[in-house]
């Protein structure tokens, strides 16, 4: 398995996690055993404090992808993650008071908010490794029409350039580092001229 594998399996796993304790606290909210203030406070908490843990295991899994590229030992970028506490409150608020589908909705905001941090943690540690030129789509194990698309049979896109994705896309950026890009007859014809 490679890192970039690996890495959709922690991903997995953290948003799997995070919808589980989600909605354990949902469960003791509609029973009666907590506030919906106390709901609110606490599932916010738990959504932010996994969307920390995954914009770091982004910036961890990126170093561990060119590791794994050149075999050399390479430090972290060190991308630190935001509080949204307010934000994913007044989400869950709107959710717990519409309470249409509510523990669908619930769900699906803890499996998203977790994926779509990883993927932002590791395209902003990409901005910062120098040997990262460009990213592919690595797919997830079940990639829907959307991701297929997006993937264009494996196109390199620029290290700048936005990551494409849904909600709930565990599809992540498979690094290409310079020393794997090939040279064209363009780029060689360059070098000869400036020697």
């Amino acid at each position: 398995m490679t890192a970039v594998e690996e890495f959709q399996v922690s991903t997995a796993t953290l948003a799997a996690t995070t919808q589980q304790e989600v909605l354990t606290v949902y469960a003791a909210y509609t029973a009666g055993q907590i506030s919906m203030e106390d709901a609110m406070l606490i599932i916010g908490g738990i959504i932010n404090r996994a969307t920390a843990a995954a914009v770091t295991l982004g910036d961890l899994w990126l170093t561990a992808q060119i590791e794994e590229l050149t075999g050399v030992a390479t430090r972290s970028v060190g991308v630190l993650p935001t509080d949204d506490s307010e934000r994913l409150i007044t989400a869950v608020h709107t959710v717990l008071t519409e309470q249409a589908d509510a523990e669908m909705r619930l769900s699906r905001l803890a499996r998203s908010e977790s994926l779509e941090a990883a993927q932002n943690g590791i395209h902003e540690a990409m901005q910062s490794q120098q040997l990262v030129e460009g990213w592919t789509r690595q797919m997830d194990a079940d990639p829907c029409q959307l991701c297929t698309w997006w993937w264009r049979e494996g196109r390199i896109w620029p290290k700048e350039h936005p990551f494409q994705r849904h909600k709930g896309c565990n599809c992540q950026p498979r690094i290409v580092l310079a020393e794997d890009i090939k040279s064209t007859g363009y780029t060689r014809q360059l070098r000869r001229s400036a020697a």
